[in-house]
């Protein structure tokens, strides 16, 4: 949360992957990570929960989820806001390594661009870190240059980074010029996700809705539904529908195009935030959950493609 020190935290990613089988069956993953016990559970899409990496993949109070463009989970750790912040890498069986250890202080929300590159929100700093995909980091941006206790990143069509401040989204294009992308109708902004039109999606933790703002910096409520407590991650599955990691009841929302929502998990202590990438073949794609309870939400879509976008 914004100024709060995180006590417990989980987040969710959903991998998104086309069966070689039958062409036209998309079977969706969701992998949580648990903040306080330094798990990430993975869930199908009917519920069926099985472990994936614990502390013994080197997870250190887990926070933002991100995949890679070959199907390799990235994990921002925390580290409880006690120091030792690491990235680390996750291979597709769970197995572990440190991807990055420097250029971080709390870090939060991740997010891949189209050339591999990972971008790490500090909020512990004001920073944002940018990482190659050898592990080299340097700084992207600052408090110069707007970021306030940044939470939830994403990338546009355009290769424009989206930044979810204290009370504001910024955008900041590649060469790192930032500009504020809109202050009204966020409240407490948390987790991002953009659908397929291009619509910017913001989980506003300060007065329990989701705003959509469309490429302008236009807003317009896309839902304020009681079901809303404290909504953190968000991200879109391939048929278009929005996950919400709701951090006070615990549980994961599911909406529709229209904005209708109904639970599509419960039972879960604490839910937060979102990341969101896209991955072409073998991997798949990835929705991504964060958060102080529930964290990021990261979408990918496993896709045929001949460049990344």
């Amino acid at each position: 949360m914004k100024g709060t020190p995180i006590v417990a935290h989980l987040v969710f990613a959903v991998l998104i992957g086309s069966s070689f089988v039958t062409a036209s069956v998309l079977a969706d993953s969701i992998y949580l990570s648990t903040f306080d016990s330094n798990t990430i559970l993975r869930f199908d899409s009917d519920g069926n929960e099985s472990a994936f990496a614990t502390a013994a993949s080197g997870l250190n109070y887990p926070y933002g989820l991100a995949f890679d463009g070959n199907g390799n989970l990235y994990v921002a750790n925390s580290g409880g806001g006690n120091g030792n912040s690491t990235i680390e890498k996750l291979t597709s069986n769970g197995n572990g390594s440190v991807f990055a250890s420097t250029g971080l202080s709390y870090p939060t929300g991740l997010a891949f661009d189209s050339i591999g590159n990972l971008f790490v929100a500090n909020a512990g700093n004001n920073t944002i870190e940018e990482f190659n995909s050898g592990g080299t980091g340097s700084v992207f941006a600052t408090s110069a240059s707007g970021i306030d206790s940044p939470e939830g990143l994403a990338f546009d069509r355009n290769g424009n980074l989206f930044v979810a401040n204290a009370a504001n989204i910024e955008e900041f294009n590649s060469s790192g010029t930032g500009l504020v992308f809109a202050t009204s109708g966020v409240s407490n902004p948390q987790g991002l996700a953009f659908d397929s039109n291009g619509d910017l999606y913001v989980a506003n933790a300060g007065n329990n809705t989701i705003e959509k703002f469309n490429t302008s910096g236009q807003g317009s409520i896309f839902t304020s539904t009681n079901l809303l407590r404290y909504p953190i991650g968000l991200a879109f599955d391939s048929s278009g529908d929005l996950y919400v990691a709701n951090h006070f009841t615990g549980s994961i929302l599911e909406f529709n195009s229209d904005g209708v929502g109904s639970v599509f998990a419960s039972g879960l202590d604490n839910a937060v935030y979102l990341a969101i990438d896209e991955i072409p073949e073998p991997s798949a794609s990835a929705l991504l959950l964060l958060g102080l309870g529930l964290s990021a939400l990261a979408v990918c879509h496993r896709r045929r493609r001949a460049a990344p976008e």
